[in-house]
C-alpha cells in the first residue's frame, strides 16, 4: 500500500487486584510520547521508545 501509514499508540492499564495484592512495583515510566522501562535489577539499563501516542490510565504505584 504504497503512501500508508501507520500510527501506534501505547497505554499502560492500573494493576489489578493480584498485583496490588504482592505489592508489584511499576517499572513503566511515560513522559509525552517517549515510553520507558526501567531494568529493577539494572536502573542504569533502561530503555526507551517513542511511540505516536502513550497514554497512562492512571496513576501508578511505585
Amino acid at each position: 500500500m504504497a503512501g500508508a501509514s501507520v500510527k501506534v499508540a501505547v497505554r499502560v492499564r492500573p494493576f489489578n487486584s493480584r498485583e496490588i495484592g504482592k505489592d508489584s512495583k511499576c517499572i513503566i515510566q511515560m513522559s509525552g510520547n517517549t515510553t520507558t522501562i526501567i531494568n529493577p535489577k539494572q536502573p542504569k539499563e533502561n530503555k526507551s521508545y517513542n511511540f505516536d501516542y502513550s497514554y497512562c490510565v492512571s496513576p501508578l504505584p511505585r
